[in-house]
């Protein structure tokens, strides 16, 4: 069945198994699945049957509404024309709409629009940005459908559409689905090449069914889709984030709110060729003053000690590596300040067979870190009060770095209690040698970066000494040096016998009863 998809994926036969398969398992599925199977199907008699199939599901109530490719265009014409291109040669006509926002484009894009039979074309006399486009799109569509929004800087490949539905639609909680590609931050890059045709046989072999997928705190909408009741239900994209990026976040966070979950489909795989509309501004300005509008809008500033990690890069190094040290089946991994919970999602998702657990005490991120599916994340006010107190792990992390140094030791001596007798803790501190703590000073600034309630690397020194536990190794966490001081550093690093440890801004303590 499955064999015969991986053999040849632009054959019906297998789809056909497949479909049938799924009847009765995910009626949904065996919708998407037969649809699939009469787009590949040449044989006009076998056609007829798998309409039949498909007419007999839409009756059992299985039917999967088309998803409405939402495509902002703004110059760059061929971007667009390629991008629309690569939908018709992939996705039967059945299981989509073509919507298309012209934000006020000054080359040839409207021109070519306009020819085109099979799209929806919305055209602007003004550039709405990314959030106010799509929004302009979503209202121009089909009521009933589901939105797929998708950037013009985009090429499907083969069963793109396809499998990223089937992911969505795997279970009745998913809200949203996002792609995997070869250029996109958050962890969602699997495959990287220069050639076109190379990606597109990778997505070929990639785009199979039956690939665990991933639950993720935000997905990037270079490619995302979203089904249409949960899309009303939270609302549509927020026009504050002009001109565009973290409304994705956003409406991502929006969506765990509503109890619902955003899910990275690995079998999904687009080409995207990457912030082609944002060449000519200033990038970096805009990440900045829409990251500081999501942390007003959901109040992420309320504890000085918290960072709004959205991305599943955030932190996850801390830990990640150290997992895989634990020898048990059935392993618990505890994170204390675990944040959002996106680090946490991943090393949850590279490592199912252990149970992970996350405390958080920032009240704005809980109200959401705790809708997360596949950990266990909790809030709590005072460590000796935690929720999981009376539960032992095999691996506690605590990031000594976010609490203050007067909560310490309250923090290590209830930790210590919570591990098993063969479990291990990792404690990251900061290095009180690092360069940034007084090369201030040096220069003849009035400010340092040493902080008195920070925990400090001898803090945790005397503590470990104190609680009578053991280190087993260290990790060292270095930063690079700025090129415009780096020689300066260097001649320092000289003059005082030190080689690397001005440049190590953490240490990371393994310690063990």
């Amino acid at each position: 069945m499955l064999e015969k998809i991986k053999e040849n994926p632009l054959d019906y036969k297998g789809y056909l198994e497949y479909g049938k398969y799924l009847e009765n398992v995910n009626l949904k599925q065996a919708y998407l699945t037969y649809e699939n199977a009469l787009f590949y199907c040449q044989d006009e008699l076998v056609k007829i049957e798998i309409q039949h199939k498909l007419d007999e599901i839409t009756y059992r109530q299985g039917k999967v509404e088309p998803a409405s490719i939402v495509i902002l265009s703004y110059n760059n014409r061929q971007l667009t024309q390629q991008c629309i291109e690569s939908i018709r040669e992939t996705t039967p006509e059945s299981a989509r709409e073509i919507v298309i926002v012209d934000n006020n484009s000054q080359d040839d894009s409207v021109a070519y629009l306009r020819q085109q039979d099979d799209i929806v074309l919305v055209e602007n006399d003004f550039n709405a940005g990314f959030p106010g486009g799509c929004n302009i799109g979503i209202k121009a569509s089909k009521k009933e459908n589901d939105i797929f929004l998708l950037n013009n800087d985009t090429i499907l490949c083969a069963n793109s559409l396809y499998t990223l539905r089937m992911g969505l639609y795997e279970k009745d909680n998913y809200g949203s689905a996002g792609a995997v590609t070869n250029n996109c931050a958050n962890l969602q890059s699997v495959f990287k090449s220069d050639s076109i045709d190379e990606l597109k046989e990778f997505g070929l072999k990639n785009n199979i069914v039956n690939k665990r997928s991933e639950i993720k705190l935000m997905l990037v909408a270079f490619a995302v889709l979203i089904k249409r009741h949960v899309l009303e239900k939270v609302g549509y994209l927020d026009e504050r984030f002009f001109p565009g990026n973290f409304e994705d976040d956003d409406i991502s966070l929006r969506i765990l709110k509503e109890n619902y979950q955003n899910v990275l489909v690995y079998n999904s795989f687009i080409i995207h060729l990457g912030t082609v509309s944002f060449q000519k501004v200033d990038y970096s300005g805009i990440l900045k003053k829409n990251y500081d509008k999501l942390v007003e809008k959901y109040n992420f500033n309320e504890d000085h000690s918290f960072f709004c990690f959205t991305h599943s890069e955030s932190n996850v190094a801390f830990y990640s590596n150290r997992i895989k040290e634990i020898e048990k089946e059935n392993g618990k991994i505890l994170v204390v300040k675990s944040d959002l919970g996106a680090a946490i999602l991943h090393a949850a998702y590279l490592y199912p067979q252990f149970g992970f657990y996350g405390l958080n005490n920032t009240v704005s991120c809980a109200t959401i870190s705790t809708h997360l599916e596949g950990v266990n994340i909790e809030y709590y006010l005072d460590i000796e009060n935690n929720p999981f107190k009376s539960m032992k792990f095999d691996l506690i992390v605590l990031d000594s770095t976010v609490i203050q140094k007067d909560e310490f030791e309250k923090y290590m001596t209830v930790l210590k209690d919570m591990m098993n007798d063969d479990g291990k803790m990792l404690i990251r501190a900061k290095n009180q040698s690092f360069y940034m703590n007084w090369y201030p000073i040096l220069k003849g600034e009035t400010d340092s970066g040493f902080n008195q309630n920070t925990v400090y690397c001898k803090d945790v020194n005397d503590m470990i000494s104190k609680l009578d536990l053991n280190v087993k190794t260290w990790v060292f966490y270095y930063v690079d040096l700025p090129n415009e001081i780096r020689e300066e550093i260097e001649a320092i690093q000289n003059v005082v016998g030190v080689q690397n440890h001005i440049t190590v801004e953490n240490v990371g303590y393994i310690v063990y009863k």
